[in-house]
């Protein structure tokens, strides 16, 4: 049985002191297989204590001090991949594929371009008689979630050391192996005591870190409403919040588009990690006179993705991480249903290949509208809404038709087309012809999405406050 009872305080691992154990289940087998000890309000006060004081010396520490432990981190993170990537399966069900291409390799840029906006900052600045400077904000509470873990972590981490902050991190307990094996590549890494610390926990440990008076400022990425009842207790306190929060994403597919190129593109967006990504483009949008061709690709693309063990090579969807999730999916399938969205494929069935597990099938609707659940709220899982539009002049409503606006993509063989479409979307980022993830971009959301930057120079700015300095 695997048990994460120590955290991580000023440059040493530690025995938990806490209480609590929250089981740690394998969403393969159902099955327990190990356990988190919650840190108690002792241990997370002296995670906060511990970043407060190395906040002193690193906020004074220089570029390329900052930029060296980034490319360490990077180094030392590298070489963990495999063992990441079989963590990441076994507590969270990503096919060991997806580990090794997209949760680990995520992370690696992310640390990388942390390190490369070092020198694209503008740090200071004279304008007239004032001198304007850009100086780390203090003790960053970053609280990050299980479904990208890795890649959420150095989001808010590398950013922070970056910055001249330091850290104290809760991750999620439901995917601790991949916390730990970050924490164990900062500890080789050489990071000074104090500048990343870790605590585990629940959400009264999330609680106490946002509520903490040496906490200057919270960086959550988690669900819009956690995200909300964060943003009111930080308020107590008048703290800064970076909020990553909920996506309904809609791709976009004009009449012109190739839809070779396109079908299986959206498919594996609204899939991969089992549609558990903020960004998964969960609702695709397509002229009405296509949409019938558009349902027999989609779910011809299914066959592309064999469910099975995560472990297997040869797997390319595994199961949803706990069995709450499973059920919220199954419950908003069964409700896309009875308000009147057809099944082309999937359902709530436990897929034939599997007997055991969190397994949610992969699923592909029709005869969807925006007044459904379905097309309104983030599922979650393996799940695609497909909506049919009379003109170009309804594309805009139909993508804007939510709340979120976290992602989006938009197909078409002309790109000026696709650009004058994608600027109509009320959206954080917008994907043109799937093009190549660009990590070195902003990343955040509008509306229920959240709000502030994550990623490159942005992710650092973000963590920095201005101070003018008159005469100087």
């Amino acid at each position: 049985m695997r048990r994460y009872s120590n955290f991580y305080v000023h440059g040493c691992f530690r025995p938990s002191t806490g209480t609590a154990r929250m089981p740690l289940v394998n969403p393969t087998t159902g099955l327990s297989i190990g356990e988190v000890q919650s840190c108690s309000a002792q241990d997370v006060d002296a995670a906060v204590l511990s970043a407060r004081q190395a906040f002193d010396v690193w906020s004074e520490s220089s570029i390329e001090d900052r930029r060296a432990v980034l490319r360490r981190l990077c180094e030392e993170l590298a070489a963990r991949t495999d063992v990441a990537s079989a963590l990441l399966a076994e507590e969270m069900g990503c096919p060991v594929w997806l580990g090794r291409l997209m949760q680990v390799p995520m992370a690696l840029k992310g640390l990388e371009f942390a390190a490369d906006a070092l020198t694209q900052i503008e740090w200071q600045e004279r304008i007239g008689n004032g001198l304007v400077e850009r100086v780390p904000s203090g003790v960053v509470a970053a609280i990050t979630p299980w479904n990208f873990p890795l890649h959420q972590i150095v989001a808010k981490v590398a950013a922070a050391i970056g910055a001249g902050c330091t850290v104290v991190l809760k991750p999620s307990e439901i995917a601790p192996g991949a916390a730990l094996t970050f924490m164990e590549a900062a500890h080789a890494a050489g990071l000074p005591p104090g500048v990343v610390n870790l605590v585990w926990g629940g959400p009264e440990v999330g609680e106490q870190l946002v509520n903490h008076a040496q906490v200057d400022r919270v960086s959550f990425t988690g669900s819009t409403q956690v995200g909300r009842r964060i943003m009111a207790a930080a308020a107590q306190d008048l703290k800064p919040v970076t909020l990553e929060l909920g996506g309904k994403s809609a791709a976009v597919i004009l009449d012109d588009a190739d839809l070779d190129a396109a079908i299986p593109a959206v498919v594996r967006l609204s899939l991969a990690n089992s549609g558990q990504a903020c960004v998964s483009q969960s609702r695709l949008i397509a002229p009405r006179r296509l949409v019938p061709e558009i349902l027999e690709r989609c779910r011809a693309a299914l066959g592309q993705w064999p469910v099975g063990d995560p472990l297997d090579d040869a797997t390319r969807l595994g199961p949803v991480a706990t069995q709450a999730q499973l059920s919220r999916v199954q419950a908003m399938v069964e409700r896309a249903q009875q308000q009147g969205a057809t099944v082309v494929a999937g359902g709530t069935q436990r897929p034939a290949s599997v007997n055991t597990g969190f397994y949610a099938p992969p699923t592909i609707f029709a005869d969807v509208v925006p007044a459904m659940e379905i097309a309104q709220e983030e599922v979650f899982g393996p799940v695609l809404a497909v909506m049919a539009y009379d003109n170009e002049q309804d594309i805009g409503a139909l993508a804007n038709a939510t709340r979120y606006g976290l992602s989006g993509a938009v197909w078409s063989a002309d790109t000026a087309r696709a650009l004058e479409c994608a600027r109509r979307m009320k959206t954080g980022q917008v994907v043109i012809n799937g093009a190549a993830q660009n990590l070195a971009t902003p990343f955040g959301g509008w509306g229920w999405s959240g709000f502030g930057r994550e990623n490159g120079r942005f992710g650092i700015e973000d963590l920095l406050n201005y101070r003018s300095l008159h005469g100087g």
